[in-house]
């Protein structure tokens, strides 16, 4: 068995009785040696199984505690998830479509804590100028599209953690640590843009799970003080409304 598992480079496989039978427990490829599968054999515990119906985010926290993770379906056992599919196309679309979202929360609170176009006064002059070339290049196809629609991630993060207020809103923590996350948050969405065949090259899942259920956290207390928001409109705005839709 260890040789079939190293030929076909699995850490892990299932063990039933009978070919129809059900899955009784595992065995880990490192610990064969001697004797039969039976000695090796490690029985399921509640900590090693979730259901077909656990949510990514869900499976984020678990894995970020331990390797696999042993998926019952209609209370047996049918199929393992390891970190190795986190590598897999449905992960990465997930975890792209976090990125944005996160952006978008991103580009709601640089447009309410600059109003007025203030944000440039706190841009760099270079970022300043990558922006206006792609406007220019962009208003080629789309004659409509704004300055602040050119601003790139690193602008929006930039311009964020530029303001103390902002930082306790969000529960950021410090300046230094707002930016290493949003800076994390960037490379990430590159990684995933770029096709990268390893998203966790140069670090380790356990981190970048980590760093995955912190973003989650981030959006969600925004999505809250943004409904808050709404459910108390700020009567100086025109009609008390936000438009955060059509931004």
């Amino acid at each position: 068995m260890r040789g079939i598992l190293d030929n076909r480079g699995f850490d892990v496989a299932g063990v039933q009785e009978s070919r129809d039978g059900p899955v009784l427990g595992f065995v880990i490829r490192e610990n064969l040696r001697s004797g039969t599968i039976g000695e090796y054999l490690k029985r399921f515990s509640d900590d090693d199984l979730i259901t077909d119906q656990t949510t990514i985010p869900q499976l984020f926290a678990i894995l970020g505690k331990t390797k696999r993770a042993f998926v019952t379906l209609h209370r047996e056992v049918r199929g393992i998830v390891t970190h190795a599919d986190l590598n897999k196309p449905p992960i990465r679309v997930y975890l792209f479509g976090l990125i944005s979202l996160l952006e978008m929360h991103l580009q709601f609170w640089v447009s309410e804590v600059y109003p007025n176009g203030s944000w440039e006064k706190g841009m760099q002059g270079a970022r300043l100028d990558t922006a206006i070339d792609l406007q220019a290049r962009r208003r080629q196809v789309d004659g409509a599209i704004s300055l602040f629609d050119c601003l790139q991630f690193a602008d929006k993060a930039q311009l964020v953690t530029a303001q103390p207020k902002m930082i306790d809103t969000l529960a950021l923590g410090s300046k230094s640590n707002a930016k290493k996350l949003l800076g994390k948050a960037e490379r990430l969405r590159n990684d995933l843009a770029h096709s990268q065949l390893d998203l966790v090259h140069g670090t380790s899942w356990a981190v970048l799970l980590d760093q995955v259920q912190a973003i989650e956290k981030l959006i969600h207390r925004s999505d809250q003080i943004i409904e808050e928001k709404f459910r108390q409109p700020d009567q100086s705005r025109q009609g008390g409304l936000w438009v955060f839709a059509d931004r």
